[in-house]
């Protein structure tokens, strides 16, 4: 997605996509839509950071295809894989476009209330955070000698990562706490820092895209 997008045109890019994948029944039409993210990506330069995330995509929709395959037949189990795949693709393209930032602010701009908005970009700042906390936290376990690699012999081991993982995630949720009562969080009146306007232009983004999403739909259900 072009960073110069309004927010609101970008939220609404992404729910369509999502609901491309969703409306899919056919495998062919899901390998179809996988190529075309491959080349989205690789035109918006996002190849490398998605397939070091394919490491953690790929045990996720090979353990779908195995348990549908077992549970159903091969072309059901080749639509939730390929579904699963496109979702998470299309996730991945999603925040990699947005900030927080946009996010809160589009939803808030779209009529969401502050809350909402607020614990939702919260949650995606947050993340990666916790991401960085874990893996300080097993270098550190490491350390000492105590083994958190994923494996079931080291089980008894998880709590060494968990308890000091939930003391710093307690630290943190006290931390943002006094920074909300500091900045007056309840406060009403609330204005954006950046102001945010649809131009034309996104405006026949979004009427081309709603106009695909329903052919889309009635091609797909025959």
């Amino acid at each position: 997605m072009p960073p110069s997008l309004d927010p609101r045109t970008k939220l609404f890019l992404g729910a369509a996509a999502i609901t491309v994948v969703l409306s899919t029944h056919r495998p062919m039409v899901h390998g179809v839509e996988a190529g075309l993210l491959s080349l989205g990506l690789w035109g918006m330069g996002m190849i490398g950071p998605w397939v070091r995330g394919l490491r953690l995509m790929a045990p996720m929709v090979a353990l779908v295809f195995a348990i549908s395959l077992l549970s159903f037949d091969l072309q059901t189990a080749l639509v939730l894989s390929l579904r699963l795949f496109n979702l998470l693709t299309v996730s991945f393209v999603f925040f990699r476009a947005m900030t927080p930032e946009e996010v809160g602010n589009g939803l808030r701009k779209m009529g969401m209330p502050y809350g909402f908005s607020f614990i939702l970009s919260t949650a995606m700042r947050y993340v990666p955070l916790i991401g960085r906390r874990i893996r300080l936290v097993m270098e550190a376990q490491a350390s000492r000698g105590i083994d958190l690699r994923p494996r079931i012999r080291n089980a008894g081991n998880f709590m060494a990562l968990l308890m000091p993982l939930l003391v710093q995630s307690f630290l943190l949720a006290e931390e943002l706490a006094m920074a909300m009562e500091a900045r007056g969080f309840g406060l009403k009146g609330r204005s954006f820092r950046k102001i945010y306007r649809i131009r034309p232009g996104e405006y026949i983004i979004m009427l081309g895209s709603l106009g695909f999403l329903v052919l889309f739909f009635l091609w797909e259900r025959g």
